[in-house]
């Protein structure tokens, strides 16, 4: 009997566990479904820049440049924007972007590169005090509203150490959200700015879209160079927005996906256990039927 009792204790206890993960299931189904919106909403306004500076650089003069936009030749120090989630229980995200962090290190060492890392996410942040890696700055459990997030903060840090050469370039790695069972870590260059070069598909599906007018053919006011200059530091922080709600959407997206495979895994091991007690129980009542007529046999004779 005791053995029953455990069982039922067992049963009632995976029970209780599959409710609190069907619940988290439906609760990151419900953000997904909103971050979603929002990462894709991101990228149409991010192409859209990305086209206009596009143009607008080929109706500049030659000489013109911008402290952003030159590459160094020999990069001696990098810096790495990591964005990872606040919380667990979402499957490998945070291992993923934590095994690529490792890679960047590697890679660094490899080539005698001296990193240090700004930190968005608890998870990331716990992880690089952990570890014992070069962290700049950590932010943790970002507001809901993207306006209180610190983008302008980490981006003019960014900006202002890359004029300064405390560091060479800037990499940002995030996770890029695909659909809701698949997203991948994506390292992108933050500084100096890469956009989108004119000609790609992406940009002639957009001028497709948008008609045959070009910002060549535009007057600019006040001048393409001053247009350029203000621009280059929006899209900056246009990317590292971008990025933080494609980690968001992939995070409730892997965390949807973590919870109703533990639901699913919770179903079947209650079906096990079920079986289980139904089986020693009928084994309990056998030998108990064999002890009673057993003892009738013996009280006759």
């Amino acid at each position: 009997m005791s053995n029953l009792k455990e069982i039922r204790r067992r049963i009632g206890s995976v029970s209780n566990t599959k409710q609190i993960t069907r619940a988290m299931k439906l609760v990151s189904a419900a953000k997904l479904r909103r971050a979603q919106d929002a990462a894709t909403g991101g990228r149409d306004f991010s192409k859209r820049l990305d086209r206009i500076l596009a143009e607008l650089m080929g109706s500049l003069p030659e000489d013109f440049s911008h402290p952003l936009l030159e590459k160094r030749e020999a990069v001696k120090k990098r810096r790495l924007v990591v964005v990872s989630g606040d919380r667990g229980l979402c499957g490998p995200y945070n291992t993923n972007v934590q095994k690529a962090v490792i890679r960047e290190l590697e890679a660094s060492e490899a080539e005698n590169v001296e990193l240090d890392m700004i930190a968005i996410g608890r998870r990331a942040v716990s992880t690089a005090n952990a570890r014992g890696w070069n962290l700049v700055e950590g932010y943790e459990s970002l507001a809901t509203d993207p306006t209180e997030w610190p983008i302008s903060e980490i981006t003019t840090r960014c900006g202002n150490d890359f004029e300064s050469e405390d560091c060479d370039e800037v990499i940002l790695l995030y996770t890029h959200f695909h659909s809701a069972v698949s997203q991948e870590v994506t390292r992108v260059s933050l500084i100096p700015f890469e956009g989108t070069p004119v000609g790609t598909e992406a940009e002639v599906q957009s001028k497709e879209e948008e008609g045959p007018q070009s910002l060549n053919k535009t007057k600019c006011d006040p001048d393409a160079e001053s247009i350029v200059s203000e621009l280059i530091n929006v899209l900056i922080s246009s990317k590292l927005t971008q990025a933080i709600l494609e980690s968001r959407a992939s995070e409730h997206a892997a965390r949807m996906t973590a919870m109703d495979a533990a639901t699913n895994n919770a179903s079947d091991l209650i079906g096990k256990l079920k079986l289980t007690y139904n089986r020693a129980r009928q084994s309990a009542i056998t030998t108990e039927l064999i002890d009673i007529v057993g003892g009738a046999e013996a009280t006759s004779g």
